[in-house]
């Protein structure tokens, strides 16, 4: 089967009302299995350290608004790989928005639109696709997300007291990602055509490995 046709497969199934994550063509009950791991690099606007992330709300303000990457180093949606690609998802006013690389094939996007809905089920997340050329770098003492034309953010890890080695937070509770390095943003700016829109600077930021599946319990909330 050629790649266009399965995706639109995927999306025709999706807008029939099909369970997230399922097979095209089977019923509702017989999911798709997909696995995807690798590196997710965040940032908020809360202060250092997030408090949502100790089962806390937001500080210093009422709210906690978010941008984030999912960099997959090995990943797959049945037998279809998605290495080397990313998702990334925006929020803040108004709504949250997921992001698929644009270097994504269509039979890879359409896969890609359904681990991103089921990632995200635990959010107000309404289905509100954007295509994007996402950028993730990774370093030795910081970290760059941007998504195409709508910004991103810059962030450096916070060093712990031998002066060499990054603050790491285990179990948190908001990244289902067993060690999260703790960071700190030099350049937070994002903003989308939904009414979305941050700009700010020294916020809360998270870096951690993440081993998903679709029978993963809880990916974020």
């Amino acid at each position: 089967m050629g790649e266009w046709r399965a995706a639109l497969l995927v999306i025709t199934f999706l807008a029939l009302g099909g369970t997230a994550g399922a097979k095209p063509g089977a019923p509702a009950t017989a999911a798709t299995h997909w696995e995807i791991a690798g590196t997710l690099t965040e940032a908020c606007t809360c202060a250092v350290p997030c408090t949502c992330n100790f089962g806390e709300g937001p500080s210093p303000h009422h709210y906690c608004w978010t941008v984030f990457s999912l960099r997959i180093d090995k990943g797959r949606y049945g037998d279809l790989k998605l290495d080397s690609l990313h998702l990334a998802v925006g929020h803040a006013q108004k709504m949250w928005v997921a992001y698929i690389d644009d270097r994504a094939s269509p039979a890879q996007s359409a896969a890609l639109r359904v681990i991103a809905t089921r990632v995200l089920k635990d959010t107000p997340f309404r289905g509100q696709f954007e295509t994007a050329h996402i950028t993730q770098e990774i370093g030795d003492r910081s970290a760059r997300v941007q998504i195409g034309k709508y910004g991103g953010f810059e962030t450096n890890y916070i060093i712990g007291l031998d002066r060499k080695t990054p603050v790491v937070v285990e179990n948190n509770t908001t990244f289902n990602i067993p060690r999260s390095t703790k960071t700190k943003t030099s350049s937070f700016r994002y903003q989308d055509a939904h009414g979305n829109d941050i700009d700010t600077a020294a916020t809360n930021g998270n870096q951690g490995k993440f081993d998903w599946t679709d029978r993963t319990p809880a990916y974020l909330k």
